[in-house]
Formats: C-alpha cells, sequence, structure tokens
C-alpha cells in the first residue's frame, strides 16, 4: 500500500468512515496528516508520474481545486473540532474524491450529505457509495415509471 494511501485510511479510520454502512462524518480528522497527504499528492499531479500520468489535465485541475478548498478550510486550525460538522462533512467529501480520482474508483467514493428526517425538521446525516447512490436513483426511477405504466393500463 502506498504511503499517501494509508495516511487516507489511517485518516478516514480517525473519521470513523465506513464503506460498508451509512456512516456519520467523523468527529475526529488528524489535520496534520491530511497537510502531508495532501503535499505529496499535488507533488504527485504536477509532475504527472505514476499514478498521475494517465489522469486527464481536466480531473487534474478539479484535484487541485478540491486540494485548495480542503486546505483553506483547515488552514489556520489545530484539530478538526475546530470546523463545524458541515466544514467536516465537505473536507471529508472532498477527500473521498481526491483518493476516487486517484484509484480511479469513482463509484466506491463516499458522499455524505444532511438529509431532513421525513415528518421532521430535524436532519440527520447520510453516507453512501456513489454506486449505492445510483442505485437508489436507479430503483426510484424504475418504480416510478412501472407506477405509470400501472396508472395508463388502469385508466
Amino acid at each position: 500500500m502506498r504511503k499517501w494511501k494509508m495516511v487516507a485510511v489511517a485518516a478516514l479510520m480517525a473519521m470513523g468512515a465506513s464503506a460498508a454502512a451509512l456512516a456519520d462524518v467523523p468527529a475526529s480528522l488528524d489535520l496534520d496528516a491530511i497537510r502531508t497527504q495532501q503535499a505529496e499528492i499535488r507533488a504527485g499531479a504536477n509532475a504527472g508520474t505514476g499514478l498521475y500520468e494517465d489522469m486527464t489535465e481536466a480531473t487534474r485541475r478539479d484535484l487541485i481545486s478540491r486540494q485548495d478548498r480542503v486546505l483553506r478550510t483547515i488552514d489556520g486550525k489545530e484539530t478538526s473540532e475546530q470546523l463545524t460538522e458541515d466544514q467536516r462533512m465537505a473536507v471529508f467529501n472532498d477527500l473521498e474524491w481526491i483518493e476516487a480520482a486517484i484509484n480511479k474508483a469513482e463509484g466506491e467514493r463516499m458522499v455524505c450529505e444532511r438529509r431532513k428526517k421525513l415528518g421532521s425538521n430535524r436532519t440527520e446525516r447520510v453516507c453512501m457509495t456513489v454506486a449505492q447512490q445510483q442505485e437508489m436513483r436507479e430503483r426510484a426511477r424504475q418504480e416510478l415509471m412501472g407506477d405509470v405504466r400501472n396508472m395508463r393500463v388502469g385508466n
């Protein structure tokens, strides 16, 4: 396992992320590990070698843009507890995107968002992979199409 990948895994484990289940955005991030990891990734992306040699220019620009956003968010912070819940979620999502872009594993990328609970004004954090999101959308589309067909047959 590559050094930066081990740092990413350690950071995600420290955050409490689980790709196998719906997970809360972790409350604890190792900000120093993130800074170190992103510096290493930036150097590799700029060099365009190794994992980064087949990366398109558009993906490389997006990667650097997301790194900049992460680093701006954690700038001046010593611990992740100094970030708001929304900031932690945004950092987590950007780090997941960066890892998926490097590993060419978009479907495995974890995405977290806040959703209102049905029948309540309270929100909850829901985390799932891109593949799980696509599967849910497809299932909902198929159910909707089935309902529309049933309505036509019933008329």
